[in-house]
């Protein structure tokens, strides 16, 4: 059977590759080929699926069908509202009146030949001019800066000499989507009081 089928493709396939204008002539030729097919392989599922089918809905089966819907709807909506209230609440994405205040962060850099150093990520913007995210020089290479980050998982780097783009060394690390460059990753939690 198999060996049959592959036989009727190749018999479609040859009339397809003649080279004759598309027009009645070549409808005639593949509707010829088609109803020369075996009725089993005409009939086959995929055509009965494909076939264009009138579907009649009365006035009575429409509004059960409604109303169904609104039942769906009222019983999951306030569900799915307290699911996705606690999904964001895990994500650290809160609204404004029920997020947690932004946590101190220390971030150090070991840089011994840099003359200035920032810190940059989605919680300021990627803005190395924030003068609260300027590192300080401790002394040995060592440069330290205490940040106001938001309660969730952020990305950032840091920018030394205001050109030189770097993923902290001591901090797992994502590939940013946008530029392809490696960053640090930190997930910043409540402090309990």
């Amino acid at each position: 059977m198999p060996d049959e089928r592959e036989d009727i493709i190749e018999r479609v396939a040859d009339e397809l590759r003649q080279p004759a204008p598309i027009g009645a002539s070549f409808d005639a030729r593949v509707m010829r080929v088609v109803r020369a097919l075996p009725r089993h392989v005409r009939r086959s599922l995929w055509s009965r699926l494909t076939t264009p089918r009138a579907v009649t809905f009365t006035p009575l089966g429409g509004g059960l069908l409604a109303a169904s819907l609104v039942l769906v709807v009222a019983f999951a909506a306030p569900h799915a509202y307290l699911d996705f209230k606690h999904a964001r609440a895990a994500n650290g994405i809160l609204a404004r009146s029920e997020a947690p205040a932004p946590q101190r962060v220390q971030f150090v850099l070991i840089a011994p030949t840099a003359r200035k150093v920032a810190v940059v990520g989605d919680f300021n913007g990627w803005d190395a001019t924030h003068a609260a995210d300027q590192a300080q020089p401790r002394g040995g290479g060592v440069w330290s800066v205490t940040a106001q980050v938001p309660v969730g998982h952020h990305r950032y780097s840091f920018v030394v000499d205001d050109s030189l783009w770097m993923a902290d060394p001591t901090a797992p690390r994502v590939i940013d989507n946008v530029y392809g460059l490696p960053n640090s990753t930190i997930i910043v939690g409540e402090q309990n009081p």
